[in-house]
C-alpha cells in the first residue's frame, strides 16, 4: 500500500504539519547504527553514492575516512545544511541537489551506493526508475546498502512507504543480485507518544524496525 509522504524540504524546514517536532527524527547527528556497522567492517568501495543523503552525516564520515563521496537529496534545505558543515576534512564529499529518480551523469562510477532510509520515502510508482538510475551509475560488482522501514513499524495505512523483505528483494532484485536481507533497526528521535512502544537505546532514540540489505551489480 502506497501511503501519502511528507513534503521532506518542509521537513527540513521545520515547517511540516506532518513532522510537529521542529527536530527531524532521522537526523541522529551520526551515521546510523545500521550502516555504521558497515563502514566499520571495511564493507565501501570508492566512490561512493549517498542516495537521499539528506543532512549529508553519512556522506562525510566516509569523506573523513578518505572516501570519494557524492550525497544527492531532493531537500534544498537538505544538501544546503550539509554544504554548510562541510569542513576541510570532508574535502572528497560534494553534494547537488537532484531526483534521484533521475539520476544521471555518472554511468559506471560508483564503487558503492548507500541508501540509508531513501526506498520507503519514494513514491512507490518511483521505485523501479530510482533502481534503475543508481544501476546505471553503478559499476560492475558495484555494492548496494540499504536500510529500509518494515512493514511491521507503523500501523497500516501510517508511516512512509515500508515493505516486507519479500517485497524489498523482489524490487532489488530487477537491477541488482541480493546478497542478503537481515532484521535491522532505524534509530530516531521520535515525537512524544509516536515511538513509546519501541526499545530506546542509551542515546535515547527509539530503534524501530528495519531491513538491512547487501546486493552487487
Amino acid at each position: 500500500m502506497s501511503t501519502e509522504l511528507p513534503d521532506f524540504d518542509a521537513v527540513y524546514r521545520g515547517e511540516s504539519p506532518v513532522v510537529e517536532d521542529a527536530r527531524v527524527p532521522w537526523n541522529i547527528g551520526v551515521p546510523q547504527p545500521a550502516i555504521a556497522e558497515v563502514i566499520e567492517r571495511g564493507d565501501i568501495v570508492g566512490p561512493v553514492l549517498d542516495a537521499g543523503c539528506g543532512v549529508g552525516v553519512t556522506a562525510r564520515e566516509l569523506a573523513a575516512r578518505g572516501f570519494e563521496v557524492l550525497g544527492v537529496d531532493l531537500s534544498a534545505t537538505a544538501i544546503a545544511q550539509a554544504e554548510a558543515d562541510r569542513d576541510e576534512r570532508h574535502a572528497t564529499a560534494s553534494f547537488q541537489v537532484g531526483d534521484i529518480t533521475e539520476f544521471s551523469g555518472y554511468d559506471g562510477h560508483f564503487g558503492t551506493i548507500i541508501d540509508c532510509t531513501l526506498f520507503h520515502s519514494l513514491p512507490v510508482d518511483g521505485r523501479a526508475d530510482y533502481l534503475a538510475a543508481i544501476a546505471r551509475a553503478a559499476r560492475d560488482g558495484a555494492r548496494l546498502h540499504m536500510l529500509v522501514f518494515d512493514v511491521a513499524a507503523f500501523p497500516e495505512g501510517g508511516g512512509p512507504n515500508a515493505v516486507t523483505a519479500e517485497e524489498l528483494r523482489a524490487a532489488v532484485e530487477e537491477r541488482f543480485s541480493v546478497d542478503s536481507i537481515e532484521p535491522s533497526t532505524i534509530a530516531g528521535f521520535m515525537p512524544p507518544g509516536v515511538g513509546a512502544h519501541y526499545p530506546v537505546d542509551d542515546e535515547g532514540r527509539a530503534r524501530v524496525p528495519a531491513h538491512l540489505l547487501t546486493a552487487h551489480r
